[in-house]
């Protein structure tokens, strides 16, 4: 009777490779720094071409990235729905988890959303010789600074906690989506308990000041909520890291929170260089 056992449809197979490799984080790493170097380079004047050429990089591996997981998808597609027959598989996500399916719709549709507003931004700002318009103030550089180096730094953690627990180092796990949590509502607190009521308190700068004033308390908002998803998400890996319910095999739930907070420290580089400085009129003075 033993003989006549039938094997279950999902089997797992692990690369060890990928497993016991830091290549995807250093990758990662990589891939910001040429982003934030070519962002800095543009908005500073040293080099527009080099500036939009680290830029182009950045996009390039991306695409090269994308390249490599979207003939995977499928099969984890198919994975996923036996998974859901069997009632799901203990210790066996990291297949789902590496981005995946799942993660990469998400992310897109978020692309998207703030693809959307950023153009709306765009389109409204190409309106103004000037920006912000004349007789408001210029935005102090300060806190966003602060705010950046604090994605900057929880990002870096959350690589370090990604590479880990692909070796098996539970001390990188716990403590490294630990950190990205306490840096993550470090961020917050100061936009919406320091920054927001200062500017309000102050008027210096207000949701009724023109399209400036909008568009800042918009953005930096849909933002902000979406820095408060990410912190809970990561508090959430950080929970299951301290019960240790993430090992080699099992931490694809820990891989898309990651993912997701990388994604949300892009989308703030971003308002950093448009609304802080303002790096749409580089751009406009490049063409003229």
């Amino acid at each position: 009777m033993g003989n006549n056992e039938e094997k279950p449809e999902f089997e797992h197979h692990v690369d060890t490779s990928e497993i016991h490799s830091y290549m995807p984080a250093l990758i990662g790493l990589g891939a910001g720094a040429f982003v934030a170097a070519g962002v800095i380079f543009m908005l500073k004047g040293f080099s527009l071409q080099l500036g939009a050429g680290l830029v182009g990089l950045f996009v390039l591996l991306i695409f090269i990235f994308l390249g490599g997981e979207i003939p995977r998808w499928p099969k984890i597609t198919k994975d996923s729905e036996h998974m859901v027959k069997a009632g799901g598989t203990p210790g066996e996500f990291h297949e789902i988890g590496d981005v995946g399916f799942p993660t990469a719709l998400f992310l897109l549709s978020e692309i998207a959303f703030f693809g959307g507003a950023f153009i709306a931004y765009f389109y409204l700002r190409s309106a103004y010789a000037v920006w912000p318009p004349e007789g408001l103030h210029h935005l102090d550089v300060a806190i966003p600074s602060i705010q950046t180096a604090l994605l900057i730094v929880s990002s870096v953690m959350i690589e370090w906690a990604t590479a880990g627990v692909k070796k098996g180092n539970q001390t990188a796990v716990k403590y490294g989506f630990l950190g990205a949590v306490i840096l993550g509502l470090g961020f917050a607190v100061i936009q919406m308990g320091y920054e927001w009521p200062e500017l309000l308190r102050t008027g210096e700068l207000t949701p009724q000041d023109g399209l400036f004033g909008a568009s800042f308390f918009v953005l930096t908002g849909i933002h902000g909520v979406h820095v408060i998803a990410g912190v809970i998400a990561n508090a959430v890996v950080t929970v299951k890291a301290f019960k240790n319910q993430f090992d080699e095999k099992n931490h694809g739930f820990l891989e898309a929170a990651g993912t997701y907070w990388h994604f949300v420290h892009i989308v703030w580089l971003f308002l950093f260089a448009f609304l802080w400085q303002d790096g749409l009129s580089y751009f406009q003075a490049a063409v003229a």
